[in-house]
């Protein structure tokens, strides 16, 4: 059965939602052709015609990059431009084109969280929080016959789980009254008759994300017709859901020296730039990829004793001298984009059975030479 692209784009928002990327950024689709079946997805670093050509040999229509092609407000398309030339050739080869640039630094499992399992980084922080998740408390006065069956769903459904635990609640004894009305069809008592309830209030608190799930779960297993449930926002706890950079704990101390070459390893490099004391031993590291060096404060304040970005800017190297900066190259940082976009996005076809071919770009190299 063919899949449109607005089907595909679902499933792109779920590996790396546009609301994680920053305000700055044009993550999200670059050139979107409309009511198009998707034959086959390309996955790219960067927009070339090179590329363009590669995916129309493979029968792709849709590009997935991780540089946007329209980074910044576009006045005219000129074909003479590199962008005017790749928008030319992606209408005529009938190619939608999608970016996934600082959404997918930022991601749960993108591109920094692969940086930073390469060291095993534990007690784990983000370097500038991205999207925060609100919590909220739901309470609701149940029979007390009733009370570990609404508690119950309500855990099912997503309340009170708090870091490590699960079904996290607190209930209170009471007694509750209500008054029928003529009309009314109250579980308990008769119409006209003030009646009094041996109740328990069970409060637990859930994520903005199951918020109408656990209230549909408390209302479809309570025996009240009309059920009192209260919603409160909560200033704690929050959920930081997505971020960039990232620092973290090594498993053992390693000299920095030592951490660079297992840097070079992961990477696939021969060299790197460093400044600083490669025999200073390093027991917290921040990791950001692409150009991110002037994160350097911000990562030495969550700890960092080591710091590994794509580009660092000259007076970066002149003024910090508490912290290891290490230079690994923007390509280099970034490069596991393409398989990392490419498994993330074949687990939701494979999850909704979309049959949708997936390359890799055969052109993936660094742009300078050493």
């Amino acid at each position: 059965m063919p899949v449109t692209l607005e089907q595909v784009g679902v499933l792109l928002e779920k590996i790396a939602p546009v609301g994680f990327a920053e305000d700055w950024d044009n993550s999200g689709f670059n050139v979107n052709l409309h009511n198009t079946d998707i034959s086959g997805i390309m996955i790219c670093l960067d927009v070339l015609p090179e590329v363009i050509e590669e995916a129309a040999e493979k029968g792709c229509n849709l590009i997935v990059s991780h540089h946007p092609l329209l980074f910044r407000a576009t006045k005219q398309i000129d074909s003479n431009s590199y962008e005017g030339q790749c928008i030319q050739l992606l209408a005529e080869r009938n190619i939608s084109l999608y970016c996934a640039h600082t959404s997918m630094d930022s991601a749960p499992g993108g591109i920094n969280t692969w940086l930073a399992d390469q060291f095993k980084l534990g007690n784990r922080c983000y370097i500038k929080n991205g999207a925060i998740e609100h919590f909220y408390e739901v309470a609701v006065h149940v029979p007390r016959d009733h009370a570990a069956t609404v508690r119950g769903a309500m855990a099912a459904a997503g309340a009170g789980q708090l870091g490590g635990y699960t079904e996290c609640t607190f209930n209170i004894d009471g007694k509750g009254t209500f008054r029928p009305k003529e009309g009314a069809h109250p579980y308990i008592g008769q119409a006209g008759q003030l009646e009094e309830v041996d109740e328990i209030r069970i409060s637990s608190v859930c994520s903005e994300k199951n918020l109408q799930t656990v209230l549909a779960a408390v209302r479809d297993n309570h025996p009240y017709e009309v059920p009192a449930i209260s919603v409160l926002k909560t200033d704690e706890p929050q959920q930081v859901g997505s971020g960039l950079g990232i620092v973290g704990d090594l498993p053992l101390p390693l000299r920095a020296r030592e951490v660079l070459d297992r840097l070079k390893e992961s990477l696939k490099t021969d060299s790197v730039r460093v400044a600083g004391d490669l025999d200073r031993t390093i027991k917290r590291l921040g990791v950001c990829g692409g150009a991110a060096g002037d994160f350097a404060d911000a990562a030495m304040g969550k700890g960092a004793e080591l710091f590994v970005t794509g580009e660092i800017k000259h007076n970066e190297y002149a003024v910090r001298k508490d912290i290891i900066l290490v230079e690994a190259g923007h390509f280099d940082t970034e490069k596991c984009f393409c398989q990392l976009y490419a498994q993330g996005l074949q687990k939701w076809l494979n999850d909704v059975n979309y049959n949708i071919a997936i390359y890799v770009t055969n052109l993936r190299r660094p742009y300078v030479n050493y």
